[in-house]
């Protein structure tokens, strides 16, 4: 028991780096879209339909999407200081600028598509 409880306090105390789809990402494209999300949430299934349509849209966007039940998801959801799935994040490589995108937008193309475009200035 004291082992363990050991191994979840240096799990979220040490500054681990993660080496994943995330970071690919980045070096293959300027700006990325990281979904995250849990496999049982409904809302997130509802937008993986969302998610799918953007991808196919060419929008100049590498996109990413994280489960958050895994420990490099749990580490980059910790990161970006997420508190809600689905979560939006949009980053730019060059800048090192993220923005969360407001979960009232995350449901609707449009509105997020709006908020890519502005990202990009």
């Amino acid at each position: 028991m004291l082992k363990n409880i050991l191994i979840v306090f240096l799990l979220f105390t040490a500054n681990i780096v993660y080496a994943g789809s995330y970071e690919d990402a980045l070096k293959n494209n300027d700006k990325v879209l990281l979904y995250f999300y849990t496999p049982y949430c409904s809302t997130c299934k509802a937008f993986d339909t969302t998610f799918d349509s953007l991808k196919s849209k060419k929008l100049g966007y590498g996109y990413v999407k994280i489960n958050v039940d895994t420990p490099y998801g749990t580490h980059l959801f910790l990161k970006f200081k997420g508190r809600y799935v689905p979560f939006i994040i949009l980053s730019d490589s060059k800048t090192k600028k993220s923005v969360t995108v407001n979960h009232t937008c995350v449901m609707s193309d449009v509105c997020l598509m709006r908020a890519m475009k502005s990202f990009n200035g």
